[in-house]
């Protein structure tokens, strides 16, 4: 009976797995959209490894593989600059049927912008069957790399050496507060990003968005043509406001984005062919993954769907579900037998953590890609593992022990006798709490760029607080809950109980000051958190090009960051065995736990 009881709870945790993996990654249907190829797409060919940055640039051989691979889905390309390797660009896409918008880069180093000027001028007139138009600048007065005479200069220079219609491209507010180089170009290129807005969209309102931004413009410059030279969505990175990356998400927003063109009869350019993963060194996680292929050259959707967020799901869910079982064979071993009850509830807390780490994993494959952004995913993966294991340990040993006994409230500092497990379990979670704190607070204070650490965290505060949990459902009668879940204890297999009267929080705060330092701190930055990133991200608002009170006006307080308010629960969750300390010193028990407190003083 105990076996089958056993068999039992290992099938119902396998189950919870598999709609752990299973249900976020159904097929989301697409209608197709209105026929015929993509007008055209942000072209930059360089591979991981290679950056502009750093001066790696693609081959030629590699720039005609890159158009090869889109010229089926996509009739024009727009580069951002007419040197560094994208000379050829302009042949290549002659050879295969496309057209090109050709740009210049300006930047503050005036020998690189006479540089791409001049090579601007060149292309242009070499292939004027193939570049259609030409782009002077690329969010230059976004960037304050020129002012707008210098910029003005540069656009002159190029509209009088060339044939084609020549304009420059930056956000669409910025057209406003510069109307003058209107005045100086043929066209107005706008950008239209709702991720990026001050108020950023979700995808569902992203539609809208466009429409009433590209109607402002159009009512400002009547009679100017449009391009809607950027527009497109990340698939990885963070949330910001009510606007959530992903595939499914891309998907669905180019889908909109192409019916909308359709019926407003726009001109566009989607950002952009394929993931560039030198662009996280500039903008984070997201700024990697806004391409339609990703960077292995992969087709990430079709725009007709079915469309799956992850595909290789069924590998994550089989990885995940080994491991699980590994861990808690190997976990049954390490002591005496268990009850029926306590083998199954190790097997769920096995399957959840490492479903969880697997989850991990999973964003480090698919977001990751510099050496110091890998390095500190490293260290959370093996932070996470190293917590895991040891809260399964401590599991195994209170479930193990009947209810367990009880000894004197103790802190992290001089706590004695402690074993491998106890030390190691305690150290991985003052580390874990640490790093939540300072990323925490990185976010308030700078967290434009900055991913939210939900996955790396989410394993070990479920594993601190399910450890709290079995302990206190183990924990001597008539005793109250809150030992059980402190930290200092945490890993024991003794509940810690106040041998004293209570005393004040101040009090607890001076004998515990690590215990006090990250639970007031924790508790702080989830409150920030909220305030900063719970509903729109108030840098924006601060810095934006709205008025303060016009942009509150703009957000939607029914749409939060789901992602954001996720890492202020989090942040609270990590903070309970700190804060379980510090409450438990306060509580004068003596009375509950009668002779005992005798014989311990």
């Amino acid at each position: 009976m105990r076996l089958v009881k056993i068999l039992a709870v290992l099938v119902v945790a396998g189950l919870a797995n598999f709609a752990y993996w299973a249900l976020p990654n159904q097929p989301v249907p697409l209608e197709a959209p209105p026929g015929g190829k993509l007008k055209s797409v942000s072209f930059a060919p360089f591979r991981d490894g290679q950056s502009p940055l750093t001066y790696d640039i693609p081959t030629p051989q590699q720039v005609e593989e890159d158009i090869v691979a889109i010229a089926p889905q996509v009739a024009g390309i727009r580069t951002y600059s007419s040197v560094d390797g994208l000379d050829v660009a302009p042949e290549l896409a002659r050879k295969h049927g496309m057209q090109v918008t050709m740009g210049a880069w300006l930047s503050p180093t005036p020998a690189q912008n006479e540089r791409e000027i001049a090579a601007l001028i060149d292309l242009a007139n070499r292939y004027p069957d193939v570049i259609t138009r030409v782009i002077v600048g690329n969010e230059v007065l976004l960037r304050r790399d020129l002012n707008v005479d210098q910029l003005i200069g540069y656009i002159d220079r190029v509209k009088a050496a060339v044939k084609q219609p020549v304009s420059y491209a930056d956000v669409w507010e910025w057209w406003i507060k510069y109307p003058q180089v209107a005045d100086h170009v043929d066209l107005l290129t706008i950008h239209l990003l709702p991720y990026w807005e001050d108020v950023p969209a979700s995808v569902e309102d992203s539609t809208e968005r466009i429409r009433k931004s590209y109607r402002i413009i159009a009512e400002r410059f009547p009679g100017k043509p449009i391009l809607v030279g950027e527009t497109g969505w990340p698939t990885a990175g963070r949330s910001r406001g009510a606007a959530e990356t992903g595939l499914v998400e891309k998907a669905r927003f180019v889908n909109s984005f192409i019916r909308l063109a359709e019926q407003e009869g726009f001109d566009y350019n989607i950002i952009e062919a394929f993931d560039q993963g030198w662009k996280a060194k500039l903008e984070g996680t997201v700024g990697g993954h806004w391409g339609l292929y990703d960077s292995d050259r992969n087709a990430k959707f079709s725009l007709a769907g079915p469309v799956v967020e992850n595909q290789r799901w069924m590998t994550y869910f089989i990885a995940s579900s080994a491991l699980a079982l590994a861990l808690w064979v190997w976990v049954m071993t390490q002591g005496g037998r268990l009850t029926a009850g306590g083998a199954g509830a190790l097997a769920l807390l096995a399957t959840a953590q490492s479903s969880l780490f697997a989850q991990a994993v999973h964003g480090v494959i698919h977001g990751k890609h510099y050496w110091d952004d890998m390095l500190l995913a490293a260290v959370m993966l093996a932070l996470i593992a190293v917590l895991s294991v040891t809260t399964l340990l401590a599991a195994r040993r209170a479930l193990a022990t009947g209810a367990l006994p009880l000894e004197p409230l103790a802190g992290l500092r001089g706590h004695p006798a402690l074993s491998r497990t106890e030390t190691v379990g305690r150290l991985a979670a003052v580390a874990l709490g640490a790093m939540a704190l300072v990323w925490g607070l990185l976010i308030v204070w700078d967290g434009r760029y900055r991913d939210f650490p939900n996955a790396y965290m989410l394993a070990g505060a479920a594993g601190l607080v399910g450890l709290g949990a079995l302990r206190a459902l183990r924990r001597p009668e008539g005793t109250g809950r809150l030992g059980a879940f402190a930290v200092g204890s945490l890993f024991r297999q003794a509940v810690a109980v106040p041998n004293g009267p209570g005393v004040s929080l101040r009090t607890a705060v001076a004998a515990m000051p690590v215990e006090g330092a990250l639970a007031i701190g924790l508790l702080l930055s989830a409150l920030l958190t909220v305030l900063a990133e719970g509903f729109v991200p108030m840098e924006s608002i601060l810095y934006g090009q709205l008025p303060i009170m016009e942009s509150l006006h703009e957000v939607d307080w029914t749409q939060p960051n789901w992602e954001a308010l996720g890492w202020a629960l989090l942040q609270l969750l990590l903070a309970v065995p700190f804060a379980a300390a510090l409450l438990a010193a306060r509580r004068d028990n003596r009375e509950r736990t009668g002779e005992w407190f005798r014989r311990a003083a």
